[in-house]
Parts: structure tokens; sequence; C-alpha cells
């Protein structure tokens, strides 16, 4: 009872074992069938091919040989020969290949060894009758041909021949009536499957069509719960073709497996196939939606984290660029002003620092990269002057999508061309603007880009000021050097003064003693001389009172 149950349950599945079971016997024999027919196919191929060989014995073999030599003999002509000599050079696989057959058939091959021997005797006598042909030896040759040895050729080949015949004469036979009943096997067989089949069909076909309106609910339900659960095309709901309503579920759930994984390996611009504005409303909350809403989350993810890993890789390639020529304005300008053109993907860069006067503070252009000369004729800009002088007044960055005609131009291989953005950022440290950098592009510049610009504008302030600090420090460290400098010549100056002055003293001092010393041996000296002239006055005196003295008494005397 339980059993009848089970089989009414699955009369279907019943039914279709029943009748896979008759195929698979069916397929079997029409395989047994088929191998008997092609075996028997094949035997009589074989029986033909035999036979065929056999006859080429003489059709070929024998009527070459008898045909060549009488031509040869008439004409004396080498290719009248040919035949003969191509049929010498044959036969030993005509007879390999008859000899083949026969064997595999279980004949007996002797006589056929003795047959083989024969032919080639034979073509050895044919080549001898060539050679007296060719001596002019004719008597021989007619003697030769008078043999007639073509004859007993042919009556031991007969001979053998009508045996091989006969034998593949009843071969042939029987092959072709087990080929007849393999046949006849397979129409019975699919008569019978016939006779089964049918009812066995109509019955199939019968629950088929008593459980479609089953399988039709359940189907509609699928549907409902694919677009409610899956996708949503917003089409019409059509129960009309079951395979399409599967088709459709598979597909669904294959996209939504294929988009998981595509997710899952960071390919974020996968789409949804069929989704689109229209039915997007219909998809907010089943799995095609959420998985839409799920990549778009984790692409708006990913650029973020690209932009940040390229802010970051930005900064600390930018750092080390100001680091190493943080001790040269002009290294630092034009190393600064072409790794921002570059990394920014920019045409052109320009670098503006501040400097300042004796009068007031201005804008002078740094460094540039690849901007046309005719921009900056003037390399000095007024604070407050122009865009580039209104931005350090204001101390705010700037980016124009459209530029004043004539403002600058892209030059390239290709001609020039109007930027189709210009960007203007304050580079401040602690709230200080040290410098202005001006980019400009064929493509806007996005809100990442202009973020990073702005932190390495605070890389380029902090090492601009540090630069100042350090050209103040190195000014006054050279002008206390050089005070230093000065102090120890005034002090060696003085030292050699002092020194100079010493020895002035010193020779003063000495050459004092020196005019003392002269002036006592004068003093002495002129005492010396007075007192002789005193001592010479007064003989000169005595000598006078004497002459006076004299005169008077002369006169006295007169």
């Amino acid at each position: 009872m339980k059993f009848l149950q089970v089989l009414k349950k699955n009369s279907i599945v019943a039914v279709i074992a029943f009748v896979s079971a008759l195929l698979v016997v069916n397929v079997a024999l029409i395989f047994y069938n088929k191998k008997i027919i092609v075996k028997n196919s094949e035997t009589m191929h074989e029986s033909e091919v035999i036979i065929s060989r056999s006859d080429q014995l003489v059709n070929y073999f024998l009527h070459n040989f008898d045909l060549a030599v009488r031509g040869y003999f008439i004409t004396k002509k080498p290719e009248m020969f040919g035949p003969a000599e191509e049929a010498t050079g044959r036969i030993d696989r005509n007879f390999d290949i008859l000899r083949e057959g026969l064997v595999k058939q279980g004949y007996d091959v002797g006589p056929l060894d003795g047959l083989r021997n024969t032919y080639k005797e034979y073509a050895e006598f044919i080549l001898e009758m060539k050679r007296m042909v060719d001596i002019d030896s004719m008597a021989t040759f007619r003697n030769m041909l008078a043999e007639d040895r073509g004859l007993k050729v042919y009556l031991q080949w007969n001979e053998i021949n009508t045996k091989i015949v006969a034998f593949e004469g009843q071969i042939k036979t029987t092959a072709e009536e087990e080929y007849q009943a393999a046949v006849n096997n397979n129409l019975y067989l699919q008569a019978f499957i016939l006779l089964i089949g049918l009812p066995t069909l109509g019955y199939v076909v019968y629950k088929i069509r008593n459980d479609d309106r089953s399988r039709s609910t359940l189907l509609i339900e699928l549907d409902q719960n694919n677009r409610k659960y899956v996708f949503n095309p917003g089409t019409d709901q059509t129960i009309t073709d079951p395979k399409k309503v599967i088709e459709s579920s598979i597909v669904n759930l294959q996209q939504a497996s294929e988009f998981i994984e595509s997710i899952s390996q960071g390919k974020y611009g996968i789409e949804w196939n069929g989704l689109n504005d229209e039915n997007e409303p219909l998809n907010e909350t089943n799995l095609a939606g959420r998985l839409t809403n799920m990549r778009d989350q984790l692409k708006q993810m990913k650029r973020e984290e690209e932009r940040r890993l390229w802010t970051n890789e930005g900064l600390t390639k930018f750092s080390e660029t100001v680091r190493n020529h943080q001790n040269n304005l002009s290294e630092l300008s034009q190393e600064v002003i072409r790794f921002l053109t570059r990394y920014m993907q920019a045409q052109q860069g320009g670098l503006f620092v501040i400097k300042e006067d004796e009068q007031k503070p201005y804008l002078e252009l740094a460094a540039c990269y690849a901007f046309d000369r005719r921009k900056f004729i003037e390399r000095r800009i007024e604070i407050g002057v122009g865009m580039i002088g209104q931005a350090y007044l204001e101390g705010q960055t700037t980016m124009l999508t459209k530029l004043p005609q004539g403002y600058t131009y892209i030059t390239s291989g290709m001609g020039e061309a109007t930027p189709g953005c210009l960007l203007i950022v304050p580079m401040k440290y602690n709230d200080k603007t040290e410098a202005i950098i001006e980019l400009a592009s064929l493509e806007k510049f996005e809100d990442h880009q202009i973020q990073f610009l702005e932190k390495a504008g605070e890389f380029v302030a902090s090492a601009l000021q540090a630069v100042r600090t350090t050209d103040k420090m190195q000014s006054l460290l050279e002008a206390s050097q050089r005070q230093a400098e000065e102090m120890r010549s005034t002090e060696e100056e003085m030292r050699q003064n002092l020194e100079e002055l010493q020895a002035t003293q010193e020779e003063m001092v000495r050459k004092q003693k020196e005019l003392d010393r002269v002036r006592e041996e004068e003093a002495e000296r002129a005492k010396k001389v007075a007192e002789s002239n005193r001592q010479a006055t007064t003989k000169i005196i005595e000598k006078l009172k004497a002459t006076e003295e004299e005169l008077r008494r002369l006169k006295a005397g007169q």
C-alpha cells in the first residue's frame, strides 16, 4: 500500500525511469547491432579488397608484363617497358596486402606464397627477355616468348583464385546474413519502444498538463519574490513563458553573485544590468538596490582612500624635496614649482615670494614652470594689484574656470590653448602668507587637489620662513663676523701702533740720552773752548797791553 502511494506520488519519475531504462536498453542494443553491422560491413569490404587484389594479379600484373615486353620488342622504346618495371616494384606490396587479409580471415596462405615466387620468377624472366631485345638476340627472345610462361602463371593463379573467391563468397554471405539480422533487430526494437512509449508519453503529457496550473502558481510567486527581493525591472508581469521566469531569476542571482564578487575584488565600476533611473525607485529595498548602494559607498570610500594616499604620498615626496633644497632659496623655489606643477598634472605654474624693501613689501616671481614668457615680463607685483596681489591681500584660495582674455596661454606642439582652470593659493605658515603659487591647467582642479596644495603650501611657507630666518641669521652672523674682524683688525692696528709708540718712546729716550751725552760733551768742549779762548784772549790782551805799552814808550821816547 505504501509502495503504491509512493509510486502514485512519483508517477512521473517512475514513468520517466521506465522509459529511460527502455531507452538505455534501446541505446545499448543499437550500439550492439551497430557494432555487428560495422563488423560485417568491414568483413564484406575486406572480402571485396581481397578479391580485387587477387584480380589485379591478372588484370594488372600479367597484362602489364605481357604488353610491356611485346611493345618493347616492337618499338624498343624504354617507356614501353615502364609498366613492367612498375608492376615488378609493386608485386610484394600487393601480395603482402592479400596475404594479410587472408591470414586475418584464417585462410591457408601457403599456396599464395608459392604464387608470389612464381610471379617474381616471371618478372625476372620478363627482364631477361628485355635484355635479349637490347642485345638484338631475337631468336632467343622468340624462343622465350614461345614458352608462354604467362599462361602457366595464369593457370596457377586461376586455381588459387577460384578457391579464394569461393572462400570469400562464403564469408560475404555470412556477413550479409548477420548484417540483415542486426538491421531487423533494430527495427523490431524500435517498434517495441514505440508501442510502449506512446501510452507512456500520453500519461506523461496528462500529468504535465495537470501539474501545469500548480507550476504556473509557483512561477507567479517566484517572479513576484524575484522582483521584491532581488531585482524589479519595472516591466509588466508575464508568466506565459516559464523558461523566461526561471532564467530571469537565475540571471538575477548570477548577476548578484558576480556583483558581489566584483565588489569583493575592488571592481567598483560594475553596473547592475537593467537598473536605470526609471526603475531605481522600485529597487531601493531589494538586493539590487542594496548592492548598488553598497557599491557606491565602497566606491566613495575607495576614492577617498586613493585621494588620501595620493595626498600623503605627495606630501611625503614634497617634504623631502623641500628638505633637500631648503638651504638655497632659488633652488627651493624652482624645485617646489616643478614638483607641484607635475604632481598636480597642471600645464603651467609660477611661485611668487614676498619681498621687502625700504619702502613697502611686494611679490616677486621666484620660479616658474612652462609659463609663457610674455606673461612674466614684469617679475614684480605690488600688493593688491592683479589676481595674485589680491590673493595675497585676502589670504584666500582663488580658483577660476573662466580666465580673462589673454591672461595666459598653454603652449604645446599642437599650438596654443587657453587654460580651463587657474588656481591661486596663498602659502601660509602661522597665519602669515610667505608666497603665492599660481597653477594653470586644461582640466578643473578637484577639491582634494586644492587641499593638498594648501597643505603643501604650509611646508613651502615654513621653509621660506626658515630660509629667511637663516638668511637673516647668516647676515647677522656675517655682520658680526665682519665687526669682529674689524675689531680684530683695529686691535691689531692699535697693538702695532702701541708697539711702534713704545719703540718710538724707547728711541726718544735713547736719543734724549744721546742728546744729553752730546750736550754734556758739547758743554765740556765749550767749556774747554771758552777756557782756551779766555786764555787766548788774556794772552792777546796782555800782548795788546804790551804793545800799547810799547807804543806808549815809543811815543814817550819821541
